[in-house]
């Protein structure tokens, strides 16, 4: 009878125990599902971060923000209230963050500099997620001098600060109160009306405490910007946007250049104009006709001792707008089928057209085609992308693709092309610690069949202290992307002076952990192991490379960082190369390269700030030392100066010795948030290259430009190589 009666009492245990839990869940629901909903009020403000205007008292007020870091966990000490609300046309936001000082710490004026106008000064920032879909966002923020930064967030927390919306906002210091506003149009958002829930994500920094806030808490295993910690909110009487459809942005770009070497100058006059034009509150159109892009900053240089190429951001306003339809459809880190700066590299753009957008709350398209212009010695050429973009469920989405060149003569479409199609989906555990991907890629090309495909499966476990990921890519030597980009499948041959392609399989293994201290004040993180390994195979299947890496690192609540690196590769070397660029030869052969790095990086909230890296170790059949080093100081907020230096020494006993020099100084002069002046000034020895690029930048109406740009090239013992100079004006019309 005891043991009958002690295992009722335990059945009752565990039944109340389950109740306790349902009632939990149950009152947790009731707390998320019945946040109090977005308004609809038929009344304007003026984004002056005043609040002045009455209706800023009938809006609910959502507080209750938290620590994320340096301290992940509990309440915010400073607590932040976020009022928001819509009136039919804009979506209106205030936030108050209660500081306990008045001082405003600011590190930059200039818009869209996340980095240091925004990562390291005072400043508010939401993200919005129109559909609720977990995967993509919008992202706003403020700082405390008023400039502005906005940014597309795709793929959960890949953010493109590339893009700019047309917005309004405003700041004030109350007593000890930190006010912003911030004014959207609703026009800005790709939504649908019949979706009344919107998620959100609301965050501060405070940049003299070195601490960031976020309303719905998360933690920091994952990035800030991941849209899957957004908490739903509903929008009352929500209606199609009534602003402005059709944008036109005309444009007159003024040129003189000489080529000193040649002894040739060139003037140039070129009109262009930018039309948008929204279909729907989702999707829209937009065409470009005889674009310029002189006013996009300088890529920066780098030393590449690498077999293969490199890839640079894209910065050209065109191709910016839903950017992540068309540049996340690589199958790997260097396995893309698209990649949009290899258009326009040769040949001038005559015009281009692409559509983009929501069709539905859970399909996304994407069409982008451009017609270049006829060189001298090449034919035009048409570029084609289409995407479509299938959300599931949170959890699952899929993209299916089509990538198209193809030389044309006139209106007439040439013999000469190559195709990619592709399709790829990735997947998402409901507790975000599990996500997976597979993709497949096929090419065709004109006379080229068989060893023409690629795919990838990956997977991935995350959580706050322990990560690690699994990924297999399969590429043939036929899988031509001539808008692409996969280097490992072209191998130069320096000693034939032949490029020879191959194709290859790869299997990719990492591993982190975290440690997190909760008693320790001085080290914010321990980072006790950051291992990968790359396993790559040939078309015979025999191995021919390994390469392991080693990380740990310590990270103080200073935001001083320490690290050590180690480095480990195992090659068959199939073909000679020439790193130093000089003729002096590797010659194929078996090679094992070994290498340490340690390296310090400074408190970059403050006004001097630096890091410092040296390594040392076996490269090829010599040795190779690096060291580098970054060094800044801002004058805030006015001015920031900064210089990189890299310095490379490669010995061996055949080939000698070889000493590269890579040189960068960058400054910027901010006159307001709406006028600076960036220069850069680059020495790169392994290019034979010494440049300057500077640029005066004018914002004179709201997303209306003038560019001033100057631009001048010498080689490395400054022989004048050619100079420019460039007047661009556009100008921003809404209809």
């Amino acid at each position: 009878m005891q043991g009958i009666g002690g295992a009722t009492i335990f059945v009752l245990k565990k039944a109340m125990k389950r109740l306790i839990n349902l009632i939990l869940l149950l009152f947790t629901s009731i707390y998320v599902f019945a946040q109090a909903p977005i308004k609809y009020l038929d009344q304007s403000i003026e984004a002056d971060g005043v609040l002045e205007e009455a209706i800023w008292k009938e809006v609910h007020a959502y507080k209750g923000f938290h620590n994320f870091f340096p301290i992940n966990e509990g309440l915010a000490s400073m607590d932040t209230e976020v009022k928001i609300y819509h009136d039919g046309k804009y979506l209106n936001i205030a936030f108050v963050y209660h500081d306990s000082l008045s001082e405003v710490r600011v590190n930059s004026l200039k818009r869209d500099n996340y980095g240091a106008g925004f990562h390291l000064s005072d400043c508010v920032g939401v993200i919005i997620d129109p559909y609720n879909n977990q995967n993509r966002g919008y992202f706003f923020a403020v700082n405390g001098e008023g400039t502005q930064l906005d940014a597309l967030i795709a793929n959960y927390d890949n953010e493109n600060l590339s893009w700019d919306a047309l917005w309004e906002s405003g700041q004030s210091v109350q007593g000890t109160a930190k006010v912003y506003e911030m004014k959207i149009p609703l026009s800005t958002f790709s939504y649908d009306e019949n979706i009344s829930s919107w998620s959100f994500q609301f965050y501060t920094r405070d940049a003299k405490d070195r601490m960031y806030t976020v309303w719905n808490k998360f933690q920091r295993g994952f990035l800030q910007f991941d849209t899957r910690f957004l908490k739903p909110l509903e929008m009352e009487n929500l209606k199609p946007s009534k602003i402005a459809k059709t944008t036109l942005i005309p444009a007159f770009t003024a040129s003189h250049g000489r080529n000193l070497i040649e002894e040739e100058s060139q003037s140039e006059l070129i009109p262009s104009l930018d039309v948008q034009y929204k279909i729907s509150d989702g999707l829209r159109l937009d065409a470009t006709i005889n674009p310029d892009f002189s006013q996009v900053d300088v890529d920066q240089q780098v030393t590449n001792l690498t077999r293969f190429n490199i890839v640079f951001p894209e910065r050209r306003n065109f191709f910016i707008e839903n950017s992540d339809l068309f540049t996340t459809l690589q199958l790997a880190s260097d396995i893309n089928p698209f990649y949009s700066r290899f258009i326009g590299a040769s040949q001038d753009i005559l015009m281009g057209l692409k559509l983009s957008g929501n069709v539905s709350p859970n399909t996304r398209l994407g069409w982008l085609n451009v017609q270049s212009k006829k060189g001298e010695d090449e034919v035009a050429q048409n570029y084609m992308v289409g995407v479509v973009k299938q959300q599931f469920d949170p959890a699952f989405f899929m993209t299916g693709y089509l990538v198209n060149r193809q030389a044309t003569d006139g209106l007439s479409l040439e013999d000469d092309f190559n195709r990619v199609a592709g399709v790829k989906g990735n997947y998402l555990s409901k507790n975000r610690k599990w996500s997976g991907f597979a993709g497949y890629n096929q090419s065709f090309t004109d006379g080229l069949q068989g060893e023409n495909r690629a795919f990838t499966l990956e997977n991935n476990y995350n959580t706050r202290t322990l990560t690690f990921g699994t990924k297999f890519n399969s590429v043939g030597k036929n899988f031509f992307t001539d808008i692409g980009f996969v280097p490992r499948l072209s191998n130069y041959d320096a000693l034939n002076k032949v490029v020879i392609r191959e194709g290859y399989k790869q299997l990719s293994q990492s591993l982190l952990i975290n440690h997190f201290p909760k008693n320790q004040t001085a080290i914010q993180t321990y980072r006790l192991l950051n291992a990968s390994m790359d396993l790559y195979w040939d078309e015979e299947g025999e191995l021919y490379e390994k390469n392991f890496f080693y990380n740990t690192a310590l990270f103080f609540a200073s935001q001083m960082s320490a690290y050590l690196n180690l480095y480990h590769d195992e090659v068959q070397l199939k073909y000679a190369f020439d790193p130093l660029r000089n003729g002096n030869l590797i010659l194929p052969g078996t090679y094992q390269n070994t290498a340490v790095r340690l390296g310090f990086n400074s408190d970059y909230t403050r006004n001097l700030y630096g890091s410092v890296n040296l390594q040392f170790g076996s490269f090829y059949q010599g040795d190779r030392t690096r060291f580098g080093a970054n060094v800044g100081y801002r004058f805030l907020p006015l001015l920031s100066l900064q210089m990189n230096y890299e310095y490379n020494t490669l010995s061996f006993e055949e080939l000698g010795t070889q000493n590269l020099h890579l040189f960068g100084i960058s400054a910027e002069v901010f006159f307001s948030n709406k006028l600076n002046w960036t220069t850069y000034i680059q020495y790169n020895q392994q290019i034979d290259n010494f440049n300057i690029n500077s640029r005066l930048q004018w914002e004179y109406k709201p997303l209306s430009f003038v560019y001033l740009v100057f631009a001048d090239n010498y080689t490395e013992v400054l022989d004048h190589k050619d100079w420019g100079i460039t007047l661009k004006i556009n100008r921003r019309l809404n209809f």
